[in-house]
């Protein structure tokens, strides 16, 4: 349709092209919430606008690099908090270790490095290993091949329930076990002679605190053939002993009338044997025996020497001192068995449970190594890792002032926290002590290391939480210096829009009346 011009029209084409105008101005305004958009609108407050947005980034981008630090300060706590727990476990472990020194049993470990499945070297079919507890209760393996292990032996043992149970335990040098015989209702026990020497020489380093000296190939027979005179077997005994200088006893070596022997039995009490005819050695034996008064007399190879000579003992099965008080005839000192007057052969300390001490001490190197690895494992962003010497440097406002550094410490287990004392040397409460002294002091380093990095953690943390306040309120007043009042612009638009519609509606009906007015002239 075309448009007539008039002045009328002309008019209300200008109305709306002006009212088109600021319907766009308006419409921008309500859809983006603000007033002012460039210089041109409003200098001043753009100006001040832009200057409080762009700090609010600066302080975005600041925080940014704190949050990285507290990150770092985060983490490494409860890196330390990890460490503290494992350090309270070592002192717990050195604590326990100590007490199972405390209650000591009768045993004798070898030094050989033997485990379960060490095979029992040089046995023949049909030789024997044996032990016997000093209640009466015997144990013998008889081997039937020649790859049996001493794990084999050692659960045989176990099974049979006599009193004497052997085990695997942990050997002072790193990575071996040592087999220990041990026993469990606190009788000594003796290897009998039975046993063959050619396994009896895999147990190197057997020890007794009040028997005899260790020499396989002179206390046990020989493969199958029976025991030699002087070949009395081993053993591992803590009560009191007392041997006669007599040298060659045998079973049948008599005993003059006349003679006699006053001794403190096991039981604290005083037993007389006096001969009043010739005897025996056999019948001495026997008549200890038959008291049941835990004392027993036995011949032994005491020195562990080749063909004896054989010697007659005392000894305290109940583990206390064993005494002589008095001596007469062959008892006496002089005598054929040389029993000596008045002598007290002492007891021996229990030995010390160092097999659970050692079981402990493992452990305990456990956690050395952990903490370790939990200084190199520490997992910081950035890589920069406070528990490994290495610097952070923290920028905390947006002035590029002096930036927060943050000095690392290099911490290893031996070296920053002291504890160099391995647990694989706790055979002794010395070493012991010095383990948990080293992980107190450990503990205590910790808690100051967490002390110190709290103390940046805390200033860092207020930091960042006034540059979030500063950051929100520079944005906030940035924002409100440009805003538009959207309730006023919304009811701008539809004014203007109810002005368009009457601008629209003026222009068709002026175009409708000049029509009109052409008609009617006849046009």
């Amino acid at each position: 349709m075309s448009i007539l011009m008039n002045d009328a029209t002309s008019v209300s084409v200008s109305i709306l092209t002006r009212t088109n105008e600021l319907f766009g101005i308006t419409q921008k305004r309500v859809a983006s919430g603000k007033s002012i958009f460039s210089a041109a609108d409003d200098t001043t407050r753009y100006r001040v606008s832009e200057t409080l947005l762009g700090r609010s980034g600066q302080l975005s981008d600041i925080n940014n690099n704190i949050s990285v630090g507290l990150a770092t300060l985060e983490t490494t706590d409860k890196t330390l908090k990890s460490m503290l727990g494992l350090v309270e476990s070592a002192i717990d472990l050195a604590s326990k270790a100590q007490n199972e020194g405390g209650v000591g049993t009768r045993n004798a470990a070898t030094t050989a490095n033997l485990d379960e499945t060490s095979v029992v070297s040089g046995v023949s079919i049909g030789s024997r290993f044996s032990i016997t507890s000093d209640g009466g209760k015997n144990f013998t393996y008889t081997f039937n091949s020649l790859s049996v292990t001493w794990g084999e032996i050692a659960n045989a043992l176990n099974a049979a329930n006599i009193g004497v149970i052997a085990e695997f335990i942990p050997s002072t040098v790193a990575g071996q076990t040592n087999l220990r015989f041990r026993s469990t209702n606190g009788e000594d026990f003796t290897f009998d002679a039975i046993s063959d020497q050619n396994a009896m020489d895999d147990l190197a380093g057997l020890t007794s605190p009040t028997g005899q000296v260790f020499n396989p190939n002179n206390l046990f027979a020989n493969g199958v053939a029976a025991p030699a005179a002087g070949e009395t077997g081993f053993t591992v005994a803590f009560g009191g002993q007392l041997t006669g200088t007599g040298a060659g006893v045998t079973l049948a070596t008599p005993i003059a009338a006349g003679s006699s022997i006053v001794f403190e039995d096991g039981n604290g009490q005083f037993r007389t044997l006096n001969y009043g005819v010739a005897t025996t050695v056999a019948q001495f034996i026997a008549d200890v025996t038959a008291m049941g008064a835990g004392t027993r007399a036995e011949l032994v190879n005491q020195t562990g020497g080749a063909g004896g000579p054989m010697q007659i003992r005392l000894r305290n099965m109940n583990g206390g001192n064993m005494k002589i008080v008095a001596a007469s005839g062959d008892f006496a000192p002089a005598g054929a068995l040389g029993m000596g007057g008045i002598n007290t052969g002492f007891a021996a300390p229990l030995a010390p449970n160092n097999a659970l001490r050692l079981a402990y001490g493992q452990q305990y190197d456990a956690i050395i190594e952990n903490l370790d690895q939990l200084v190199a494992n520490n997992p910081v962003p950035k890589g920069r890792n406070l528990l490994q010497g290495e610097n952070i440097s923290v920028p905390l406002s947006e002035f590029a002032g002096t930036p927060l550094k943050i000095a690392g410490v290099l911490v290893t287990a031996a070296g920053t926290l002291t504890m160099a004392q391995a647990g694989a040397s706790w055979v002794n409460d010395q070493n012991i002590q010095i383990s948990a002294q080293q992980a107190r002091e450990a503990q205590k380093i910790l808690l100051e290391l967490q002390a110190q990095f709290a103390t940046f953690n805390n200033y860092i943390r207020s930091r960042y939480d006034l540059n979030k306040a500063y950051q929100t309120e520079a944005k906030t007043q940035g924002d409100e210096l440009v805003a538009a009042d959207v309730t006023e612009e919304s009811a701008k638009l539809t004014a203007l829009r109810t002005r368009q519609d009457f601008a629209v509606q003026a222009i068709a009906i002026s175009n409708q009346n000049a029509q009109s007015m052409l008609r009617l002239l006849g046009q």
